[in-house]
């Protein structure tokens, strides 16, 4: 027997209760960098979600391709971490920065990728942990446009930055596996096993990959037939339907 909430998942896609189709949301992190990887990655069979990084050669480029494609563009943010400086990542948001130069580095940044509809981070091991950090980072991406989403890509444990976009008034959601930690065939594709069983368990799943040779091998040798199984659903899709099987307030 299904859930209710899942019940309500799957009217909002179309899926039957009979069909009991899952769903799957996939994004594709750090294009920007390679042209021929990224159109490969925006190929893949299914509805996917691109994060596009700021200030990359082929950047505003892939993601005029993957809006041509009718697929969904982010903006991949960078934020500091633990192991990298803003020396390494020069555009990247760091905790030297006071309120006023975060919002005008968010504000930025937002503006060099067209049509994107929400936001995640990249890297942002550190930042992502400091409250007194990530709520003027919400705050100044609610103000930029107060439609976009922030995808939590959870590079940290210790990630508060969920919690923060809620409080901002942001929708939001967070990432469930990361395929690729380890770039090898063979842990891609266990991690790609794990991202099906968390979405039989929990209704649905959202795993980040990269425009890598072994990821892109994987998911073009298994996405369609998963398809037989799940629905794929970009991310601003799958808040719209996460949120309406959320109770109403009292």
């Amino acid at each position: 027997m299904l859930r209710p909430w899942l019940i309500l998942l799957l009217a909002f896609t179309g899926a039957s209760e009979a069909d009991q189709r899952l769903v799957l949301s996939l994004v594709i992190d750090d294009l920007g960098y390679s042209l021929e990887s990224g159109k490969a990655a925006i190929s893949l069979d299914g509805d996917h979600t691109y994060a596009i990084l700021p200030g990359a050669i082929y950047s505003r480029k892939l993601a005029r391709y993957a809006h041509q494609m009718n697929k969904e563009v982010i903006l991949h943010m960078p934020m500091q971490s633990i192991r990298s400086s803003a020396a390494h990542e020069p555009n990247a948001l760091n905790e030297a920065m006071d309120e006023d130069e975060l919002t005008g580095n968010v504000h930025s940044l937002l503006s060099q990728i067209p049509f994107i509809r929400g936001v995640n981070n990249h890297m942002g091991s550190h930042l992502t942990e400091l409250d007194f950090f990530m709520r003027p980072v919400m705050d100044s991406i609610r103000s930029y446009n107060p439609s976009f989403y922030f995808l939590d890509s959870r590079t940290s444990p210790r990630s508060v930055a969920y919690s923060q976009a809620m409080d901002a008034g942001l929708s939001t959601i967070s990432r469930d596996v990361f395929l690729d930690n380890d770039p090898s065939t063979a842990a891609i594709q266990l991690q790609y096993n794990i991202w099906l069983t968390r979405a039989r368990e929990q209704g649905s799943a959202i795993a980040i990959g990269h425009p890598y040779s072994h990821t892109l091998e994987v998911l073009r040798h298994n996405l369609p037939e998963a398809g037989d199984n799940f629905t794929f659903m970009r991310i601003s899709e799958l808040i719209e339907a996460r949120n309406q099987r959320k109770p109403a307030p009292e």
